[in-house]
């Protein structure tokens, strides 16, 4: 079987790039032919290759890609044409785009479906940990309230969904106060900016939440010149388990972040090569959950920043071709724990 991924980011890009490497190491244990394609992130370059992908005289049996801003509605029908299986991931429909490609398996056969994070479930998550723990830390502004800000991304499946979660958190909770939704456009200098004048107007401010950890740099940046310790003053969470936040965990700078869908990569690979065995498995609409990262999951977590350990991860396990008893995928940091060699 061979499968290309159309990969939004590069080798260095701390989300894209871990994801890929991810991939990889489950190709190697289901004997799957990966072929990595990288993007830059660049919309146009990613249509691009794309199109000259279908094009190739020598086709993959699987076309994997992120949803990013639409790409599927043009890709899919083309892949399908060309008798390419396509399984989307990490980016999925949005609402608005669900009625163009109609169901998985319908209008266009070969569109296996789609396995994208539970965003809306790691934007609440991250909140209501956040919340929890200023509670807990007596982080209440003059009025009573907890005081929240926001850092959004762009128009994304991602941003949307993770801001609904954050929303959800925050209703019917008369305590908290979200005062800004700020549109950081995923750009730390943005987020930098944002949050200093967000500070500026809401000094009692004692949450950032962020759509991404990376966000979350630029507003310790703010957070600093305003005269307030990161972390201390203010809580800080965000979203991808990026490189570099269990150190600024450990430090105290951030106060958590939820991930794990660095895996989704592995995870498609794995039900697509599943349906390529002909196992029957119901894949349309794939979900994979939320883990969060704190002081004090640091240490049960350390594998999943330490790519030397995923070697020792057997893939086989979590597929149900090679475990003909298996009956549900379970897609979670604890399963990959547990299937460690």
């Amino acid at each position: 079987m061979k499968v290309t991924y159309l990969q939004l980011g590069d080798e260095q890009d701390p989300f894209y790039g871990k994801m890929a490497s991810f991939m990889r190491f489950a190709a190697e244990d289901l004997g799957v032919e990966l072929e990595v394609i990288e993007c830059f992130r660049d919309s146009a370059r990613i249509r691009s290759e794309g199109e000259a992908l279908i094009g190739r005289a020598k086709k993959p049996d699987l076309l994997m890609l992120p949803n990013h801003k639409g790409l599927a509605l043009d890709l899919v029908p083309k892949a399908d044409a060309a008798g390419i299986r396509v399984f989307l991931v990490n980016e999925g429909l949005l609402v608005g785009e669900k009625g163009t490609l109609g169901e998985p398996g319908g209008k266009y056969p070969r569109w296996l479906g789609e396995l994208v994070p539970d965003e809306r479930e790691y934007g609440r998550l991250l909140a209501s940990y956040l919340i929890g723990e200023a509670r807990r830390r007596g982080l209440v502004a003059g009025d009573g309230k907890i005081h929240m800000c926001a850092l959004t991304g762009g128009f994304t499946f991602a941003s949307i969904s993770r801001r609904s979660g954050l929303q959800a958190a925050v209703s019917g909770q008369p305590d908290v106060h979200l005062a800004s939704v700020l549109p950081a456009d995923w750009e730390r200098h943005r987020a930098r900016e944002l949050t200093a004048q967000s500070l500026a107007s809401n000094p009692e401010t004692s949450i950032v939440w962020s759509a991404s950890d990376d966000m979350l740099l630029g507003a310790v940046e703010a957070i600093e010149a305003a005269g307030k310790r990161p972390g201390r003053d203010v809580l800080l969470g965000g979203v991808d388990w990026a490189p570099f936040v269990p150190d600024r965990i450990r430090d105290g700078l951030f106060t958590a972040s939820v991930g794990g869908h660095f895996m989704d990569g592995a995870w498609a690979l794995v039900m697509a090569f599943d349906h390529h065995q002909g196992v029957a498995a119901d894949i349309s609409h794939a979900r994979s959950k939320p883990a969060l990262l704190t002081r004090e999951t640091l240490d049960d977590f350390a594998m999943f920043f330490d790519e030397q350990r995923w070697s020792a991860v057997d893939f086989n396990r979590f597929s149900k071709s090679r475990n003909r008893g298996l009956e549900r995928y379970d897609l979670t940091v604890e399963a990959v724990l547990r299937s460690t060699r």
